[in-house]
């Protein structure tokens, strides 16, 4: 239920932005594109952050995750990623990603057909879907199924990422809001691929 008024609102609000074109005129929990993440949490919060530095990356970006905290309230989803520039002191957010977790593989494909019928019906943008397995599964078993929406410098996209059982991650459903320079890094898979 919760994941269903979770869709619900994230479709209220997108609404309101049939018109945009430009990734900075969406945001995802109030994130925008070019906002501070300065704006959101303190400096030392977000240097104790998860995060993602010890992937296989040219760290163009670094990738912070988090949840609710006593400051910033998440409505809408379970958890939250945000990429800035490692040597940026204005914590300039180049990405928003936001995740909800799924109970089943049915629950998490029922969300996604949810939120990309609804984003088709409210915006006159083509999608294109792709599915791949998963980089990081290494046994080929965990597969990502994407839609993905290019717009005037950057991209939403709506993921399926179903994890094998092996892997210790939770099935998911994400939306994601980017430049494009970081369609390009996640593109070359992290700054890594030759």
């Amino acid at each position: 239920m919760r994941i269903f008024i979770a869709v619900l609102i994230l479709i209220f609000s997108l609404q309101s932005l049939t018109k945009a074109d430009d990734i900075s005129d969406f945001q995802i929990e109030g994130m925008s594109i070019g906002d501070s993440l300065l704006d959101f949490f303190g400096k030392n919060q977000i240097n104790n952050f998860k995060n993602y530095d010890n992937l296989p990356s040219d760290m163009k970006f670094r990738i912070v995750e988090f949840g609710e905290t006593s400051d910033f309230k998440i409505k809408n989803y379970d958890v939250m990623q945000v990429y800035y520039k490692p040597n940026d002191n204005k914590f300039i957010i180049f990405g928003v990603r936001a995740a909800l977790y799924c109970d089943d593989n049915n629950e998490c494909k029922n969300q996604q057909n949810k939120i990309i019928n609804d984003l088709k019906q409210n915006f006159n943008y083509s999608f294109t879907k792709e599915k791949f397995k998963h980089p990081d599964d290494k046994s080929g078993k965990s597969f990502v199924e994407n839609w993905f929406l290019s717009l005037n410098k950057g991209y939403i996209t709506v993921r399926y990422t179903n994890w094998d059982d092996s892997m210790p991650y939770d099935d998911n459903v994400d939306v994601e809001i980017g430049t494009k320079e970081i369609e390009d890094w996640i593109r070359s898979n992290y700054g890594t691929a030759n």
